[in-house]
């Protein structure tokens, strides 16, 4: 790769954000949550998900929707921002991702004792362009030779879609079993250009470009149980299994001693699988009366062991969530989530260790209804600190602060 290149001619230019870049965020498991309901409530839904969402959820749910016909979309606006404190020349480096995108649709319909269903989700998600220079930063040259300018051109795009059928059917009285089979897909391109210009005229370039396409299934297996009149609990496991996968990388660089023509050049193509891990999700809905309703959730990830991608850690996320009618038109939702790194807290002395940073957040929606339509508005924002190492090679340790927020409108129709 490139930082094998690039020797120790200036520090800062083995600046190489490719393990950092490598997905959407494969280094925290929450980073969007699914749904207009569940979303505000902080995603803890496994307990209820007796709605549209519930096929993401908890399939088995959806036994417990009324109406003979239920669907739900949702467009949420997408804003994230990570800033690593002092990694260039004691300045500060900015990513900021922003995306409109359809988060999630999903339908239910009665098909004799049992229900079925239809939905399509988007779980992560980043869309960063970005141009930054820095101006008079020092150099490792050893005399009195400065950078006079360093210019980053970075762009990532990568999403994760997740669509397919479910089916849920009653067991017995107050337990229903349910599974949704979803086609994932992963599509993700990364260029990182960077520039540097000396105060003695020379100049360094070089310029990543890699582009991933993966395809796979994710089969999400639930079950809801009722065992007392208010209180409802649920449980799901999914797993997501790559079929097909491939990634195509180019690596141009010019050093800062080549010639004016001269540049080296690395192509490379890897159908190396990405291993995803195993998912557990319980929840509790316990309704208070008519018009409250409270419901927790607990996430658990499983470790991963793997060569290509790098080893994930064991990880456990938590949710509260409340919904309140004011009248039979109008409720309000909040809750509260974590999204925990799967990384290990960075060590003093070691280098090329994975960022870790670990998110707070909340959520609040507000919801009118009419006789067969609902119209939601609502949003969550997350915010976390923690520690990177963005310069590889290095043991230098930086500071890392990030928030995430969304904002999503949903409509929703039953008759």
């Amino acid at each position: 790769m490139l930082s094998k290149l690039l020797g120790t001619v200036l520090i800062i230019t083995s600046v190489v954000f490719f393990a950092g870049i490598s997905a959407a965020d494969e280094f925290h498991y929450n980073n969007i949550l699914i749904g207009d309901r569940a979303s505000s409530m902080g995603g803890a839904y496994t307990g209820i998900s007796d709605d549209p969402a519930g096929l993401y959820y908890n399939p088995a749910g959806i036994m417990y929707s009324t109406g003979r016909n239920l669907s739900a979309s949702v467009n949420a606006y997408n804003s994230h921002v990570k800033t690593y404190k002092g990694v260039i020349g004691g300045y500060d480096w900015e990513r900021s991702s922003s995306a409109l995108l359809p988060n999630y649709f999903g339908i239910i319909q009665p098909l004799g004792k049992m229900k079925i269903g239809f939905s399509y989700a988007v779980p992560d998600s980043a869309l960063e362009d970005q141009d930054q220079s820095f101006y008079n930063l020092p150099s490792s040259l050893g005399n009195a030779t400065t950078v006079k300018m360093f210019v980053i051109n970075f762009n990532n795009e990568d999403n994760i879609y997740n669509y397919g059928p479910s089916v849920a059917a009653e067991i017995m009285k107050d337990l229903s079993a349910g599974v949704t089979l979803y086609v994932h897909q992963r599509r993700a391109q990364v260029i990182n250009n960077q520039l540097v210009n000396l105060s003695d005229g020379r100049y360094e370039w070089s310029n990543i470009y890699t582009e991933t396409n993966e395809w796979g299934f994710k089969p999400v297996l639930g079950v809801m149980w009722s065992p007392f009149e208010k209180v409802s609990l649920g449980i799901s496991a999914a797993k997501t299994l790559i079929i097909d996968s491939e990634t195509a990388g180019q690596t141009t660089y010019k050093g800062i001693n080549y010639s004016l023509n001269t540049v080296d050049r690395i192509v490379g193509i890897s159908n190396a699988k990405r291993k995803y891990p195993y998912e557990l999700r319980t929840g509790v809905g316990y309704f208070a009366s008519e018009r409250l309703l409270l419901s927790g959730d607990l996430a658990f990830f499983t470790s991963v062991k793997d060569a290509n991608y790098g080893d994930k850690n064991f990880v456990i996320n938590a949710a509260l969530g409340t919904e309140y009618y004011m009248s039979r038109k109008w409720a309000a939702r909040a809750g509260i989530f974590t999204n925990m790194a799967n990384t290990n807290e960075i060590t003093a002395g070691y280098t090329n260790q994975e960022e870790h940073i670990n998110y707070y957040g909340g959520g609040m929606s507000l919801s009118h209804f009419t006789k067969n339509t609902s119209v939601t508005l609502g949003g969550n924002m997350s915010l976390g600190s923690g520690k990177a190492q963005v310069i590889r090679g290095s043991t230098g340790i930086q500071d890392v602060s990030a928030s995430s927020w969304t904002m999503f409108l949903s409509s929703s129709y039953s008759y």
